[in-house]
């Protein structure tokens, strides 16, 4: 018993393997990104994917951790293979983790951050163990942690597979490092201290009201053609916001798209085909090995319900008689036809107890079952005739000898699960036996004695032979497009005859614009990271055209329209941005110029001159998010708590106007003697903002390097 228990363990962290990788990365951050297959060309002798606070990450180093964490991701998810956007995750996820453990590990080393062995086993086996410990190690039949656990479990480290092992090592380092992600928050957050001061100021102004008047002209009153912009208004509105165009490397492309899309020609070829193969339908008397054998879907034998099927198929299956056939239609852009071989009643949820009785060479591939089928099917047999007179030993049985590791340890409960979610025969003995009943099946995993627990949720359910077969276009369709974007790329050798040929040839030009080198997508076209990879090319320059790129269902053009590289931006690249913003700043000028010369101080009497009215705002403070009936305007809030009462203020550029601002009373914070508890919400708030911030500031520090987008 206390070794099937340890095995349940060892199968919950293997399980969850995958989580603990992630565990260790996100623990101080968490980012995204896509598409790790194989890597790609190498620029000018590099061999670093980057460079993080002055330590280089080798590309053979980096390329072996992003296959560990592919592995990991498989066995999570239970998959032989990844998509391609999950590898590019998988690989996006490692240089996060990468760098994290740099710029956090220089950190701790620096600060002198570290978790001793004797820390570590409190952490493991302590009286306060860690979360994760408490999750991992819980009796089955409890559901409780037990210390006992752990301890056995440990015994018994060095006796088990590297695979276990690994799976214990990467436990132990998630720990370690939430460990010391915790005493630096600790660190940081508690080196914050408010004075009773600062905790007076801040309630004063959060408290403090201000019942004001506003006069406002608006810059919708200047027309723009009475503004003349020039170059040393663009430099001064730049100059002075110049913080505000420090930007990452990014890049703008228009490109064009030639989708494989079959044509007319092959549309009929199709049809042609598609009606012989319907005929071969009609009478085919093994209709699953010709679905297998001519359709683009394999044979489907499960049992569908109403609503699970396209619409026109749904109409008539489940109002028709067995034998039914749908003659060939289109829909989705391919053909589709069908015959309704059988319509039961089935339960939609099924639970029930197994016991696994595997063998050499089942598909439970396991080196240490090295019994023979016939010993496996006697042992089967046996514990049958045993379960039949005593059903009540079911899982005691199934916690000594089934050979399935993932529910042994539960008495070989399945739990609930879905008609058809298991393999065939074991589904279809769960399906056709009475609740209660104890039955014997065979299956590629071995033999299944299954004790049929319940059955819920019946439903009038069809089974169904479909061929499906796509309209897609043939070799000579594909080598003509191919041909057309060739010569299309050919033949325009600047961003200006890319957008002339765009023209004259009727094409849709896209646009990608600020793309990143992290980016995987252009819009509306997906795993196109050559693309991106072209686009950061060092010899890619402004203006070049690219070859042509073969995207999943198109192939694709591009042209560089724009490069910025990291770091400010200069005043070309922004000019067009800040524009808007230029011409309100010459705009705000004249309206000021223009309320000065009213000469007067009444708002009233501006409020007719200028052609605008009195607005009464009561109530504002400091920490107001918006000036009522203007919106968002910080600046003129901020500049309201130092207006004298009483007196008319010069004008004041805002966001949206200009104003001239009266303060007509000023109501004071109530009187307060204890600011212990403002005190504490300031901490708390710089507590919290520390915790948030800390990993983004040191990362701004790191000088972070990355060439990912040369290899991959």
């Amino acid at each position: 018993m206390k070794n099937n228990i340890q095995m349940a363990i060892i199968g919950k962290i293997r399980k969850r393997s995958g989580l603990l990788i992630v565990i260790i990365g996100v623990a101080l951050a968490a980012f995204v990104l896509g598409d790790f297959l194989k890597p790609g060309k190498r620029y000018r002798g590099t061999t670093n994917v980057g460079v993080v606070a002055g330590e280089n990450i080798p590309y053979t180093e980096f390329a072996a951790k992003v296959d560990e964490q592919i592995e990991n991701l498989k066995q999570r998810a239970q998959k032989e293979n990844l998509s391609s956007e999950e590898v590019f995750s998988a690989r996006q996820m490692t240089w996060q983790q990468l760098t994290t453990e740099i710029i956090m590990g220089e950190e701790y080393n620096r600060l002198g951050i570290t978790v001793t062995s004797d820390e570590l086993f409190e952490l493991v086996q302590g009286k306060n163990p860690h979360p994760y410990i408490l999750q991992y190690f819980k009796d089955p039949n409890t559901q409780q942690y037990n210390p006992q656990l752990v301890i056995n479990f440990l015994k018994q480290l060095e006796t088990m597979e590297p695979e276990q092992r690994n799976n214990w090592l990467m436990l132990e380092k998630a720990i370690k490092e939430d460990r010391l992600k915790t005493k630096y928050n600790n660190l940081i957050s508690k080196a914050y201290y408010t004075p009773k001061a600062f905790a007076k100021i801040d309630y004063e102004e959060k408290n403090t009201k201000y019942d004001i008047r506003v006069v406002a002209a608006g810059y919708q009153t200047v027309d723009d053609k009475t503004i003349t912009l020039t170059d040393a208004d663009y430099q001064k509105y730049y100059d002075e916001h110049k913080y505000q165009f420090d930007q990452e490397a990014s890049r703008d492309l228009f490109y064009v798209t030639y989708d494989l899309l079959p044509s007319e020609a092959d549309r009929k070829a199709t049809d042609k085909e598609v009606m012989a193969l319907y005929q071969e339908f009609l009478t085919t008397a093994d209709l699953p090995t010709f679905v297998n054998a001519n359709s683009d879907t394999k044979y489907d034998s499960s049992w569908r319900k109403e609503r699970s099927l396209s619409p026109r198929l749904d109409s008539v299956m489940f109002n028709s008689p067995v034998g039914t056939i749908i003659p060939p239609f289109v829909e989705n852009n391919a053909y589709s036809m069908a015959k309704l071989l059988d319509v039961q009643v089935r339960p939609d949820s099924l639970k029930a107890n197994h016991i696994l009785i595997a063998y050499q060479g089942s598909a439970v591939n396991d080196p240490k079952i090295t019994r023979p089928k016939e010993k496996a099917k006697k042992v089967a047999d046996s514990l049958l005739t045993v379960l039949s007179k005593n059903a009540g030993m079911f899982g005691l049985i199934a916690t000594s000898l089934s050979d399935d590791a993932s529910n042994k340890a539960k008495g070989g409960d399945l739990g609930w699960f879905m008609d058809g979610s298991m393999v065939g025969p074991f589904n279809k003995a769960v399906v056709d036996g009475k609740v209660g009943e104890i039955k014997l099946v065979e299956t590629v995993f071995g033999y299944h004695l299954i004790q049929i627990m319940d059955k819920r949720a019946y439903n009038k359910k069809a089974k169904i032979a479909i061929v499906d077969r796509k309209i897609e276009p043939s070799s000579q369709t594909i080598q003509e497009l191919y041909t057309k974007a060739s010569e299309f790329a050919g033949e325009n050798h600047n961003i200006d005859e890319f957008e002339k040929a765009v023209t004259k040839n009727n094409l849709n030009k896209r646009i990608a614009e600020m793309l990143k080198t992290a980016d995987n997508n252009l819009p509306g076209l997906s795993n196109s990271r050559q693309i991106v990879q072209w686009a950061f090319n060092e010899e890619t320059e402004k203006g070049a055209v690219s070859s042509v790129f073969e995207v999943t269902g198109s192939y694709v053009v591009a042209v560089m329209k724009e490069i910025r590289q990291k770091g400010i931006q200069p005043l070309e690249l922004v000019k067009v941005q800040i524009e808007p913003l230029v011409r309100r700043d010459k705009k705000a000028e004249k309206l000021i110029e223009t309320i000065k010369k009213a000469g007067t101080t009444d708002l009233y009497a501006l409020a007719s001159k200028i052609n605008s009215k009195v607005d009464t705002l009561p109530g504002i403070t400091f920490y107001s998010p918006n000036l009522p009936k203007y919106g968002p305007e910080p600046e003129l809030i901020g500049t309201i708590s130092t207006l004298k009462k009483g007196v008319a203020s010069e004008p004041l550029k805002g966001n949206m106007n200009v104003y001239v601002v009266f303060v007509d009373a000023v109501t004071p914070a109530p009187e307060t003697k204890d600011y212990a508890m403002f005190a504490q919400q300031m901490q708390y708030m710089f507590a919290n903002r520390v915790q948030r911030e800390a990993f983004s500031a040191l990362e701004k520090l790191a000088d972070i390097e990355d060439n990912r987008v040369r290899f991959y």
